[in-house]
């Protein structure tokens, strides 16, 4: 099996993630909007530090600096659901990219 289809499977079988907000949950469906804006995410560890990430045990500990700027800014705004196009406007450290 090559890995496309293996990270689609993936990224199906997590379904949701909850990011730390009230209502707020992250899906497989943000990986592709992320690259919808340009941003290079090829994986759900673009914005988390696991792999498989996990609705029912996941803590906001468990995000990277990407991750932690989607939910501040989720957060800023006020949105339900963390909104992947703003990574472009991230301007972490050397990893940005």
């Amino acid at each position: 099996m090559s890995s496309k289809p293996r990270l689609v499977t993936g990224l199906v079988m997590t379904s949701l993630l909850v990011v730390g907000v009230e209502g707020a949950s992250a899906t497989p469906s943000m990986l592709t909007d992320a690259k919808k804006a340009g941003v290079p995410a090829n994986n759900c560890q673009y914005c988390h530090t696991t792999a498989m990430p996990k609705k029912d045990t996941f803590k906001p500990d468990e995000l990277n600096d990407r991750g932690k700027f989607l939910m501040d800014d989720q957060q800023k705004r006020g949105l339900k659901t963390p909104d992947p196009a703003a990574l472009k406007n991230y301007t972490g450290g050397a990893d940005k990219k």
